[in-house]
């Protein structure tokens, strides 16, 4: 554990550190050259980055926010020109090479840079976007599964950035939708309860005629879950799922509702990852409550999407519905997502008879800047279709 930490710590050193000295040498240096001032605002601007996670948790809320925007506007700022100068860099290279000025170049990169940074942190704070996606079911369904609305929110990251108006706002914005089922998929928050009780406060007024199911992401289990989790079921009323499951009759509509906790649980609870039964947990729970899953609509909550391989065990799971990845957030990092979660945003299908969706995230983590994605408030709908195999 020793090693493993210590191997962290220097990775993110030498990251950070070549980072920020890259940058200086493409963007700085060839303006003002040696400037003492730029020398010592870029070690300003390295040290912040690497220790700026440990001083957010030492530092009182509304010093926190202040610090935060700092931090993470430069973190997100940074990431976008080094993507400009790495694409740039042939003809930087070539400059160089025949000892030609890259003054220009420099200007280029810093005013793409600049127009880019501003108009994601526009993307980021701008109010959710509402994407309909309808999702083909098969028809041997009630019809009623055609007239239900299910809204999904997740990674909404309650933070120092993301405070107790704008959740008023996603309050307002999500009731207005009149959703008969709201899913949480994860990654509400980033801090203790303590830290953000005041801040997550108006999503006790999200309202949904069935009722609203939680379950954790990776984030929780770095905030305090068992806390959460009774917050949420006891002050909340919502339906907190822990590799269990929930069922519901809506007319003549049987509905399951399964959710297992974020892969995180798995260390948190020191199971080994090849012990990982959290999804036979949550069949095993259904079973025993007499859940028929038989002519029911079967829906998984998974944060990460990576958990659909387990599914094809349990055929009777029409889809899982997850969240985790925020589609990239700034690209091109949704290649690296990609790569790790295989499903990055939207609806997939993965065999004949299931399917996943993926939520992009309603808020977002880290710096306030959104590339190529945005904030998302899905609200999905279930279409009966013939060629959907029962």
């Amino acid at each position: 554990m020793f090693l493993k930490m210590l191997f962290s710590i220097t990775a993110a050193l030498t990251v950070t550190l070549l980072g920020h000295y890259y940058l200086y040498l493409r963007i700085i240096y060839p303006l003002f050259g040696k400037n003492p001032f730029w020398i010592s605002t870029f070690i300003c601007l390295w040290a912040m980055t690497f220790f700026g996670f440990i001083i957010l948790r030492l530092v009182p809320h509304f010093l926190r926010k202040i610090f935060e925007t700092i931090m993470f506007i430069w973190m997100g700022t940074a990431f976008i020109f080094t993507v400009i100068c790495i694409l740039t860099s042939p003809l930087s290279v070539y400059l160089n090479y025949n000892n030609y000025s890259s003054k220009f170049l420099s200007f280029f990169v810093l005013a793409l840079g600049l127009i880019l940074t501003l108009f994601s942190i526009y993307q980021a704070l701008k109010k959710p976007t509402v994407i309909k996606t309808e999702i083909p079911i098969r028809n041997n369904l009630p019809e009623i599964i055609n007239e239900l609305k299910f809204v999904v929110l997740s990674d909404i990251h309650v933070s120092g950035l993301i405070g107790r108006k704008k959740m008023r706002h996603l309050t307002e914005q999500v009731n207005s939708l009149k959703p008969d089922i709201i899913f949480i998929t994860g990654d509400l928050m980033d801090g203790s309860l303590n830290q953000l009780k005041k801040e997550i406060a108006p999503l006790e007024n999200l309202y949904a005629k069935h009722g609203i199911f939680y379950i954790t992401g990776n984030h929780e289990y770095y905030s305090g879950p068992i806390n959460w989790k009774k917050h949420f079921l006891e002050k909340f009323k919502w339906k907190v799922i822990s590799n269990s499951s929930c069922s519901i009759e809506i007319e003549s509509l049987n509905l399951n509702i399964i959710g297992i906790e974020d892969r995180h649980w798995l260390s948190y609870e020191k199971i080994p990852r090849k012990l990982d039964k959290r999804l036979h947990q949550a069949v095993m729970h259904l079973e025993q409550k007499g859940f028929k899953t038989e002519n029911a609509l079967n829906i998984l909550l998974a944060h990460q999407p990576k958990d659909a391989r387990l599914i094809p065990q349990f055929p009777f799971i029409d889809i899982q519905i997850s969240g985790h990845t925020h589609g990239g957030q700034i690209w091109p990092l949704n290649y690296l997502v990609k790569k790790d979660q295989k499903y990055v945003k939207g609806l997939y299908r993965l065999n004949d008879q299931q399917q996943i969706y993926v939520n992009q995230g309603t808020g977002f983590w880290g710096p306030p800047m959104r590339l190529g994605t945005e904030c998302e408030i899905s609200l999905l709908t279930f279409k009966q279709q013939k060629y959907i195999k029962p």
